[in-house]
């Protein structure tokens, strides 16, 4: 454990410039992620202060400044000729959430014990002043810390109902190694306040479960997650399969929440694009995977070929980590197989088909054009003539063109 009086030679000239010019009229304090990483010896380059400056004499000393926060009491100062913006948070003594979100009025205050009072959890509620580095720890954040133990400051059902985001906060520091749990007190308040999450806005739900989704222990988060009640509320119907472990790519691990669920796989996109906002790619990508038949996929020549053509190489990576997943691993034979020689380009245009055939344009013409792309790819012809050479196994004259299979995978 870090000794507190050695924090601050972490510090960046930029960083020191910063704080330097807000302590000159006023008090700075170093609170939140960096104090509580910087104890677990882990470096981290955000850099949160909290002042007792308003946010008016906040911009005044930082003209170059992001204000969309000021209501709020929160400045993104920036200096000249850095690209680096610092969140710098005025004092605060709030009245209320009525909603459940977001605080009913902001007050800005001088006591920064009561802001710390305010904070989510007690491993958040520590503070570094500057430039003196006295050490401020009201709420036993530092023994938390220690046992690696995750408890609210002050009551944990007034905590969570003052705002629901703060429940996946939870979960997502318990994500940081299986040696995080959760106080008693703190478990038991997440239960009870489930229907709290009702009130958070479906980006942040998104982007916290990106959050854990990424950390080494984010399976067991989502595991107790489901055991308390909410990843039902957050995706209905998503069933955890046993020794879950969480990939990082939210298109995988929603497919494998997914894969063995009794939904539905167009309502279970329904749930990702509304609950979690995923993008439309990410969306395409779970729909790819969610039609998957695993242990039957990419087994043959043929098909690795199509795969190798017809999924975006950006997609690839992604149907890797699903099949590794699920025990099938295909790498060494997708190593084996080369993409087609002659590339992805059909080597018969419709012009050389229309001739060969006698077809004039129109469906039966454009579909058997795209059957014989695919024979090609299948196959890993390389000229023209191997291509027309399959004509003669197709009866395109009487035969249904919705039979003749185009290029896809899978």
């Amino acid at each position: 454990m870090e000794d507190p009086s050695t924090l601050l030679t972490k510090l960046g000239d930029d960083d020191l410039q910063v704080l330097r010019r807000l302590s000159s009229e006023g008090t700075a304090w170093i609170v939140g992620g960096w104090v509580r990483d910087g104890f677990s010896s882990t470096h981290n380059s955000d850099l949160d202060i909290a002042t007792n400056l308003v946010p008016a004499d906040v911009i005044r000393l930082f003209p170059d400044s992001l204000t969309h926060g000021a209501r709020f009491g929160t400045i993104g100062v920036r200096i000249p000729g850095n690209g680096k913006t610092w969140e710098v948070t005025s004092l605060r003594s709030e009245a209320g959430y009525t909603d459940g979100r977001r605080p009913d009025a902001v007050v800005f205050g001088k006591n920064i014990i009561e802001d710390l009072s305010r904070r989510d959890f007690t491993v958040n509620s520590m503070a570094i002043s500057f430039p003196d580095g006295e050490f401020l720890d009201p709420f036993g954040g530092i023994g938390d810390l220690q046992s690696k133990t995750i408890r609210t400051v002050g009551n944990p059902s007034k905590r969570f109902s003052e705002d629901g985001l703060r429940i996946l906060r939870g979960y997502r520091f318990l994500s940081a190694s299986d040696l995080w749990s959760l106080s008693d007190e703190t478990e038991a308040a997440m239960k009870e306040c489930v229907s709290m999450i009702d009130n958070v806005s479906s980006e942040r739900i998104g982007s916290e479960i990106r959050r854990i989704i990424n950390l080494p222990s984010g399976g067991n988060s989502l595991k107790l997650m489901q055991q308390h009640g909410i990843l039902e509320k957050i995706l209905p119907g998503a069933n955890l399969p046993d020794r879950f472990r969480t990939t990082g790519d939210v298109s995988v691990d929603m497919a494998l929440l997914y894969a063995d669920s009794d939904v539905g796989p167009n309502t279970s996109s329904d749930t990702l694009k509304e609950n979690l906002k995923l993008t439309k790619e990410e969306i395409s990508i779970f729909d790819l995977l969610m039609s998957l038949q695993v242990q039957n996929s990419l087994v043959s020549a043929e098909e690795i070929r199509r795969f190798h053509v017809a999924v975006p190489p950006e997609w690839k990576g992604s149907v890797m980590r699903y099949f590794e997943s699920k025990g099938e691993d295909r790498s060494q034979i997708l190593s084996t197989i080369e993409p087609p020689v002659a590339g992805a380009v059909p080597l018969v245009d419709g012009n050389t088909l229309s001739e060969f055939t006698g077809l004039d344009p129109g469906i039966r013409l454009g579909r058997l054009k795209g059957h014989l792309h695919r024979l090609q790819i299948e196959r890993d012809m390389t000229c023209k003539d191997e291509v027309l050479d399959c004509v003669g196994e197709i009866d395109y004259v009487n035969g249904d063109p919705l039979d003749w299979e185009l290029l896809s995978w899978p």
